[in-house]
Order: structure tokens, then sequence, then C-alpha cells
């Protein structure tokens, strides 16, 4: 156990918050607020999925779980920031309080926790788009457990080397002491950095191989068309993470430097990583909602299936089609002669020989193709919606596929005028 210096005007208690920060801190307090309801909600909505999904199906999705556990490190990383709440009550930062001591621990997990489980998503989004691969469930288990000892083992080195004194105010709210710059840096802000640059390499190797792919004719025309979409789409990932983690860290970093940020800087800062909850939250709601909202327990195909972005609607794949087709004869065919495509209301193409000439060839082609491939977990929202409008919302009332509406039933309508 170190003894920590007597606590200097940086890290004592501040008595009076500057009254221009009071607007800044106000800002943390609310967008920190929000990520906390946002992931909480998710947070509740995924318990119940997932506990349904063990109960129904005997098994957990793996790219749902991690999710899952993003999702309680959003919620420790917010709720230190709210926590700020009680320095603007009390118009001041009080060190040696429980509050003071709870943000330090939180702020340290949190920021840890959340770096690591996006750097797994994205490790796990490589294996499995690129190498199609996925852990075993007993191993996969395993490694989220040892995310977690590691995020809170390095926390606890903090607590275990200063057990007094370790959180203490610094800036606006409270944090490992600034004299223990070495501890910050070795059990907090390299780590942050090797998550930022690990997501930065993870998601451009994504997106250049997928492109490589393209090029060399890897996938179909339609498939190519929605890799380059996804691949577009994963682009964001990374972006989000840096965007909202890089200004608190660089500011640390530029203070281990003897250049110590601005009150107004730090909560800039704040601001922008108590945002990771909800735009974490907005981001995979939008992009794989396919996994996070369906009934039944998603695949662990976690391919190009799982994700939708929320610009392309998506495309039914039940149905047929017809196309009519006409051809001039070869042995009658005679200069000026013309073939016209006139396209119909069913999408189908009746191509006429010789309109106006007093003459009309026409081939009929029909072709049957039925396609057999397992069934995703978009098809099942789409059947059963289907379902659902076939199904009579009353015992008088059917589904007019014809008028797309429904229509009381005419012996309803006669009886009822028989009792009239």
């Amino acid at each position: 156990m170190v003894q920590l210096e007597p606590l200097d005007f940086q890290s004592s208690t501040l008595t009076v918050l500057p009254p221009r920060i009071h607007n800044w801190l106000c800002a943390v307090v609310v967008l920190g607020f929000l990520s906390f309801a946002t992931s909480v909600t998710l947070f509740l909505l995924l318990t119940y999925r997932l506990i349904r999904w063990q109960i129904k199906s005997k098994r957990t999705n793996q790219f749902v779980f991690l999710i899952f556990n993003l999702l309680w490190a959003d919620i420790q990383q917010s709720l230190a920031f709210l926590l700020n709440v009680e320095w603007l009550k009390l118009d001041s930062v009080v060190v040696g309080s429980p509050i003071c001591f709870t943000q330090g621990w939180l702020i340290s997990t949190g920021d840890l926790s959340s770096g690591v489980f996006c750097t797994a998503i994205g490790f796990h989004t490589f294996a499995s788009v690129i190498f199609n691969y996925r852990l075993k469930q007993s191993h996969f288990y395993i490694v989220i457990l040892g995310l977690w000892v590691f995020v809170y083992g390095l926390s606890s080195i903090q607590i275990a080397m200063y057990p007094r004194g370790i959180y203490v105010r610094s800036g606006v709210w409270c944090w490992v002491h600034h004299d223990l710059q070495n501890l910050r840096l070795w059990t907090h802000y390299i780590w942050i950095f090797i998550f930022e640059f690990g997501n930065v390499i993870i998601y451009a190797l994504i997106y250049y191989i997928l492109l490589t792919r393209i090029r060399s004719g890897y996938y179909s025309d339609a498939e190519a068309q929605r890799v380059r979409s996804i691949s577009n789409l994963m682009v964001a990932y990374p972006i989000v993470y840096v965007i909202c983690t890089l200004p608190l860290a660089s500011a640390r970093m530029a203070a281990m430097g003897n250049q110590p940020p601005s009150h107004a800087r730090l909560c800039l800062a704040a601001a922008m990583i108590t945002s990771n909850g909800w735009l974490d939250v907005l981001l995979y709601t939008l992009t794989r909602r396919i996994m996070l909202f369906s009934d039944d327990p998603p695949p662990d195909d976690n391919g190009f299936e799982t994700f939708a972005p929320f610009w392309a609607m998506p495309a039914s794949r039940f149905g047929g089609s017809c196309k009519i087709e006409a051809e001039p004869s070869s042995l009658k065919h005679r200069p000026g002669r013309s073939i016209v495509s006139l396209p119909t209301r069913n999408e189908s193409v009746e191509d006429l020989c010789g309109v106006g000439m007093g003459r009309m060839d026409i081939k009929l082609v029909t072709t049957t193709q039925v396609t057999n491939e397992p069934a995703r977990p978009e098809d099942f929202e789409e059947m059963e919606e289907l379902a659902r409008q076939m199904r009579p919302k009353t015992p008088i009332g059917r589904w007019s596929e014809d008028s797309k509406q429904w229509v009381v039933s005419p012996d309803h309508m006669f009886h009822t005028d028989d009792r009239q």
C-alpha cells in the first residue's frame, strides 16, 4: 500500500463550482441521463428476449449477448457522468464522499468495458462476415467472463495500490489522483487508445476485404449491391466510438504533458464520451434490429443477413414473376420489322413483333424456377406480418386480396337485415 501526498488545490474539494461551468456540467448530466435511460431500456428488453429464447429454444445468439454486455458497460459509463447531478445540487465537488468514490470507480470500469466490448463486437463481426467462423458456445462464455475479469481486475489494481484517496477531484468530477500519472496510463488510457486503433483497423480490414471481393466477382450482382451497402454501414461503428472517446483521452494525455485542459474542454469531452450509450443504442437498433427484436432466437450465422440498413427497404423474397417474350420468326423476318416491349402492370414484359404491320408473331416462353434455401430472421417477420393480415380481426370479417381491406360477410349482413 502506497501513501499519497496531501491533497493540493487541483485534487481537493471544490467548495463552489465556477458559474461558467454550470451550463457545461448540465449538458453532461442531460446526455448522461439520455444514455442511461436508453441503455437501461434496451438492456431490459434484451434481458427479456434472452430469457425467453433460452426457455423456448435452449440457446442464445452470440452477437445479441455481446450487445447485452456492451449495454451493461454503457450503463456504468453513463451513470458515472450522471452522478455529476450531485455536484450541481451541492454546487461543489466533495472529495471523500461515497458519491466521489462511486463516480471514480464507474468511470474506470465504464470506459474500459465499453472499449472492450466494442472491440469484441468488431472481432466477432470480422470472424463471422469474413471467415464465417464462430466460437463454440462454451468457449464464447469463457471469453466473455475473461473480458469482465480483465476490466474489473485493472480497476481493482488502482484500489489495491491506493485504498485510501485514490479517487479525488479531477477537474469537475472525481477520478484517479492526478499525481498517479503512470497508474492512469497503464490501467486506463493505454487501453483506451488500443481499443480505438483496434476498432479502426478491424473495420478497415473488413471494408477492404469486402470491396476486394466485390471487384473480383466473388458475389452475384444482387449480393454485391447489398454487401456494398453493408460495408458502408460498418464504417459508422469505429467512427462513433473514436469520436466519443478520443476527446477525453487526448485531454487527459495533454494534462500528463503539463498542459492541463480547461474545465470547459473537460466538460465537452465528458459530454462526448457519455454519449456513447445512446449512440450505441441508436446505431445497433437501426442497423441490426433484426437481431435485437426477433421473437425467435436468431441463428448464429451472423453474416450479412443480420444487417438491416435503415435507408434500404427489405425486398420480399416470396412470390413469383411472369415474363413473356416475343421474338421475330427467323424464316419470315423482313427488314423493317421491329420488336416493341410493352410493360404490363404486373411487371411482366410482352415483346410484340411487327406491331402495326398487319402481322404479329408472339412466342410465349414459360420458365419455372424453384429456389430452396434456409429461412432468414426477416423471413419469419414477413410471414408473421402476412399471417396477421390474413387472420380475421372479427368473427364476421375476412381479408380481401383484391381490395386489400377487410370486408363483412354477406351472410352476416343478411341476418342483420332479418333482425331489423
